[in-house]
């Protein structure tokens, strides 16, 4: 039963419920401002007469600052909860209890300390899942007590804003509800918002899924992939907040203004501090130093003009994108680590203290989990220990040696000027030698080290392409066309002092296995991969091999796989990259279109060949009928796209896209445009939202109230697979309104 004031039978009982709260969260926020002031005076008082030398002081200022940190986030969550306490309400009798307990749901804990009652619950907590999942009636949640059954005898929503109740429903499922549909309904403003009010039962599976096996979730366009993910890290700090904290989760996004677009939610949702990256910046940090990397978009571009995937310079991409390669550098680096081995025996004069084998053998077995650079740590250290503990005994064989030849020339020689003259140039031969040993010990490490070269993980790169031969050797997983294709493509890259994103994930193994990196990624305990559909395997198992984890959430829609010169084309293949087994589920509803925009979305990617992914569902939300307008030209077509660009804009429309093929056709059509665009071409680094021109290839997970593709002829989006995907993408960044322009022909996909 839904209900504006007056009309519910419990708005009296709940107006003054939420009276109550924003009463105690008053008080609760004084406590915390006066509680935060007084731990600020004390850590600043700390910093400014701070005694190195005083341990004390220095664990009580440790203290001090985690009782800071905790302070200053409360402080936060109570300022939002301020204007916005709870937004749901579930009531569930469990068995073993057998009495109601109401539950008020917001986006924090609260809870009175004098008799620790219960007042907010967070959205993340094991009992929220009766809102996001259950039915009224008989119900179930899992929780570190176990899995707790019972009855759910009330489900309520509020719109409560600015600290006023504005209106209450009854709800049984969340699925189609007026929440929902007053959210998808609303225009969409600069950037992506969390979505804690209208979680769906399919979304909230994936929020809590397991965080230590593998994840991948196949999610249809408008399935709120990316909204979802991020609400995953936020539970997951929420869930394992003893073990987890936010430098250990890593997000990594397609590109530099899709993190901007996506810098809201966390956040909105209380996380701040998660590291967020482009594959490319990630691997640049790992491998530790500046490279020129060619946007892998340009790439992409090259594709969409050249039509057909049978060019060079995508072969080469695809091929390097492959465990192939990864094993043909993995074979490389055993070479490299081969030709490093020292061929001498560690000695001191004439003494071995250790001989070449063991040294070998310590290398490529004792101290094979390190990369190289760090074995020769390791190697340093049993040098130095092997020499220490052996030269008392070397000193001890040389003294004994002498002294055996000594009492030799006393034996065979009697006592004479001349015998006392070898006995004298004896020992001072001794002499000699044990000062020469006391010198070369000195240095006898640092100069047998020394004698081991090794180069940077780039150079080692460069060397492999630099030589024919030996390329042709470790690539021999492929066959020679595909060979010289990878190593044609490569140098040619490579003399133009640059790389392709594909010479990424080949770095960053020689500089796990040869040099190891600064970068820390053994403190990444979770990464979250946005648009995986576009990572190569390679990819993937570098990110697994250098962070040594398993703990991964992997998202995606093959139906938007445009990088599949490279990409995963099928889930499965996914899988055998990991020991444990792969949590996989599907969000097949769309939550972003409208039914008329969906469906003739579905009637494009239906075109698709060996189409390895679900039909998007929509919610049941209506809308305008998606137009399609033929013109006779450009000139034509951008006269139209400004009439209904102001049409839109006095209409309410928020975001506005104009969608065209390629980043060529955006430029081109800008300039006929009477209405000022802004233009993404991929080297943005902040999402403007407003007004847009953007390629189909740089829309994939951004939303508009309404989307006008300007150049859907039947030249330009032909039956081509890629076309057919980039076609699907801009058709359903549309939320509210689809317009679809032609110039002399509409796609025959339409």
């Amino acid at each position: 039963m839904g209900g504006q004031k007056g009309r519910h039978a419990d708005w009296a009982v709940e107006a003054r419920r939420l009276d109550d709260v924003l009463r105690f969260l008053n008080a609760y926020h004084t406590a915390l401002t006066r509680r935060k002031a007084e731990l600020d005076e004390m850590v600043d008082y700390s910093l400014k007469h701070f005694n190195s030398d005083n341990m004390e002081q220095y664990n009580s200022l440790l203290i001090n600052v985690d009782d800071q940190q905790f302070a200053a986030k409360k402080l936060l969550d109570a300022q939002k909860a301020l204007l916005k306490p709870y937004f749901a309400r579930v009531d569930f009798v469990a068995d073993d209890e057998g009495k109601p307990q109401n539950f008020y749901i917001g986006k924090m804990t609260l809870i009175k300390d004098e008799d620790n009652t219960l007042i907010i619950t967070d959205w993340r907590a094991p009992v929220a899942t009766l809102y996001y999942e259950g039915r009224i009636g008989r119900a179930a949640y899992d929780c570190p007590d176990g899995n707790i059954t019972g009855e759910i005898t009330l489900k309520r929503q509020y719109v409560i804003e600015n600290a006023k109740l504005q209106s209450i429903t009854d709800i049984d499922i969340t699925t189609n509800d007026e929440f929902l549909q007053a959210a998808l309904s609303s225009s969409k403003d600069r950037r992506l918002k969390d979505i804690v009010t209208t979680i769906q039962a399919e979304q909230n599976k994936v929020i809590r899924a397991d965080m230590f096996a593998p994840l991948i979730v196949q999610g249809a366009a408008g399935g709120g992939k990316t909204t979802i993910a991020l609400h995953r890290v936020a539970y997951m700090l929420y869930a394992y907040e003893k073990t987890v904290k936010s430098k250990n989760i890593l997000i990594m996004a397609p590109n530099r203004f899709f993190l901007s677009y996506i810098s809201d939610v966390l956040p909105d949702l209380g996380v701040e501090l998660v590291a967020q990256a482009t594959f490319e910046e990630f691997a640049l940090n790992y491998i530790g130093r500046r490279l020129r990397v060619n946007a892998s978009l340009n790439l992409i571009a090259y594709a969409i003009n050249t039509g057909p995937h049978d060019n060079p310079m995508l072969q080469a991409a695809r091929l390097k994108a492959s465990l192939a390669y990864r094993d043909a550098i993995s074979r490389y680096c055993k070479y490299v680590i081969t030709k490093s081995m020292p061929k001498d025996d560690f000695a001191l004069e004439r003494f071995v203290v250790i001989d070449n084998a063991e040294i070998r053998r310590l290398l490529t077995v004792e101290f094979a989990y390190l990369p190289l650079c760090k074995r020769l740590n390791e190697l340093k250290k049993s040098l130095t220990n092997s020499l220490k503990r052996f030269r008392p005994h070397i000193l001890e064989l040389i003294d004994k040696s002498y002294d055996d030849r000594k009492n030799e020339i006393k034996l065979l020689m009697p006592d004479s000027d001349e015998r006392r003259a070898k006995i004298i140039a004896l020992l001072n031969d001794r002499d000699a030698l044990i000062k020469s040993i006391s010198n070369k010990s000195k240095t006898l490490v640092k100069n047998y080290l020394k004698n081991i070269k090794i180069d940077s993980p780039f150079t080692y790169y460069l060397k492999l392409f630099g030589n024919k031969a030996l390329f042709t050797r470790m690539a021999r997983c492929f066959d020679a066309g595909e060979a010289e294709i990878i190593w044609e493509q490569t140098r040619k890259t490579l003399e133009s002092r640059s790389l392709e994103e594909e010479d990424l994930p080949a770095l960053m193994l020689l500089t796990y296995e040869i040099s190891g990196s600064e970068f820390d990624t053994k403190a990444i305990r979770h990464i979250v991969i946005d648009e995986a559909q576009d990572y190569s395997l390679f990819q993937f198992d570098i990110l697994k091999r250098i962070t040594n984890s398993q703990s991964v959430s992997i998202l995606g829609d093959l139906s938007q796989g445009i990088f599949d010169y490279k990409g995963i084309r099928d889930w499965c293949d996914l899988t055998s990259l990991y020991d444990q087994k792969t949590q996989f589920m599907t969000l097949e509803q769309s939550y972003r279109t409208t039914v008329e925009i969906m469906d003739k979305a579905n009637s494009v990617i239906k075109r698709l060949p060996n189409r390895k992914a679900p039909f998007a569902v929509p919610v049941i939300r209506h809308g305008e009928p998606v137009r399609e307008i033929v013109l006779p030209s450009a000139a034509s077509i951008a006269g139209e796209v400004d009439r209904e660009v102001t049409r839109l804009k006095q209409k309410g429309r928020q975001s506005i896209a104009v969608i065209c093929k390629t980043l060529d056709n955006c430029r081109e059509l800008q300039k006929l445009l009477k209405a000022r665009l802004f233009l993404i071409d991929g080297t943005n680094a902040d999402y403007p939202g407003g007004l847009l021109i953007l390629p189909s290839y740089l829309a994939k997970g951004l939303e508009f109230d309404a989307v006008l593709i300007a150049d859907a002829s039947r030249d330009n989006y032909t039956m081509d697979e890629l076309d057919i995907k980039l076609l699907y993408i801009a058709m359903t960044r549309a939320l509210h309104e689809l317009i679809i322009f032609a110039a002399g022909e509409m796609t025959e996909l339409i």
